[in-house]
């Protein structure tokens, strides 16, 4: 499957032909090229390697100046692999550039980022409690707790798992099915229409929507 990696700049808005306002994300690809890749001969599968932002030599550590020099690609920051087929790796040469004309117009693509990061919270932000009790009766500072957490003498401890406060956000969270509304070739920039995890300068991934290539093979395979 061809991606793309990219940076999540902000938000603007867009008209459309219809003359709809559509709000949309702007995702940087300028820099994204191909720095290696995978093959069935040599490592058992077949994968092409990207790069994507500029980075200096004194800021690599020795096994990535390694990788870079072995293959004779520029330096990049951050590396993704992409599994493609055999037939689809065969199109890409290292040190060739990668850019947006990659997605279409009103393509569905998927978005996977890292979240915001919001640190320790409580139930009600982090699992959308409704809140333990109501403000009547001589309730005190108790409206914003979870509640009780344990059950009766068997089994006599908390179950792992339980919805609880804690640490919420930094995660790696995929958005699927999001409308991909322009592409501008000359600036690498992506506008997508959808939320697309992390915050601004956040690096995310591109691919094209796993669900519409399942639902084409489901397709094929009962036309044949």
């Amino acid at each position: 499957m061809k991606g793309l990696i990219g940076k999540k700049i902000g938000m603007t808005q867009v008209f459309t032909e219809e003359g709809n306002l559509v709000p949309v994300t702007v995702v940087d690809v300028n820099t994204c090229l191909v720095v290696g890749k995978r093959t069935p001969e040599k490592d058992q599968y077949s994968a092409v390697t990207l790069g994507y932002g500029e980075i200096r030599e004194k800021n690599l550590t020795k096994p990535e100046l390694g990788f870079f020099k072995k293959n004779n690609a520029a330096l990049r920051r951050h590396l993704k692999e992409f599994r493609v087929s055999p037939e689809e790796a065969a199109e890409f040469t290292v040190g060739e550039a990668v850019k947006a004309d990659m997605f279409s117009k009103g393509q569905l693509v998927d978005v996977t980022g890292i979240t915001k990061g919001r640190g320790f919270s409580g139930v009600m932000r982090r699992w959308n409690f409704k809140g333990s009790q109501t403000k009547t009766h001589g309730t005190h500072e108790y409206q914003r707790h979870p509640g009780a957490i344990g059950q009766r003498k068997t089994p006599g401890r908390v179950y792992p798992g339980k919805k609880m406060p804690g640490h919420y956000g930094v995660d790696q969270v995929t958005t699927q099915n999001l409308s991909v509304v322009d592409v501008d070739v000359e600036k690498g920039l992506l506008l997508i229409k959808g939320a697309i995890p992390g915050h601004n300068d956040g690096i995310i991934y591109v691919r094209p929507s796993i669900k519409v290539a399942l639902r084409a093979q489901h397709k094929a395979a009962r036309g044949a």
